[in-house]
């Protein structure tokens, strides 16, 4: 059961995590004019590796502080973050996972579109 849930948090954040970036990329290759979709890739890429190099901080980071929901509002009764209490033995999802895994992804998006 904690595989899955696990693994729909992952999938979910990477997924929010290259839509942000898909959609900023875009509006800076819309404003810089020129050749948009060869400014889009090098943004792409330019997020790939900023993922990248943020999922090597490691846990304890600022950066990794802002993946996990649940630590920053406690008190605003599931708004933001229902609150998904794991088992104490069950691994839970680490911040790292979520930037590599969102930096390959927007690193292979960027190499290939």
């Amino acid at each position: 059961m904690w595989v899955a849930r696990e693994l729909v948090r992952l999938l979910s954040r990477v997924a929010i995590a290259v839509l942000i970036a898909i959609l900023l990329a875009e509006i800076k290759s819309i404003v810089s004019g020129g050749d948009t979709m060869h400014t889009f890739k090098i943004m792409l890429l330019v997020f790939g590796v900023v993922m990248l190099l943020l999922g090597g901080t490691g846990t304890g980071s600022a950066a990794s502080d802002r993946v996990n929901w649940g630590s920053i509002t406690p008190g605003l009764g599931g708004v933001v973050f229902r609150g998904a209490k794991p088992k104490p033995d069950d691994p839970t999802l680490t911040p790292s996972a979520v930037f590599i895994a969102s930096g390959i992804a927007l690193l292979a998006l960027g190499l290939f579109v």
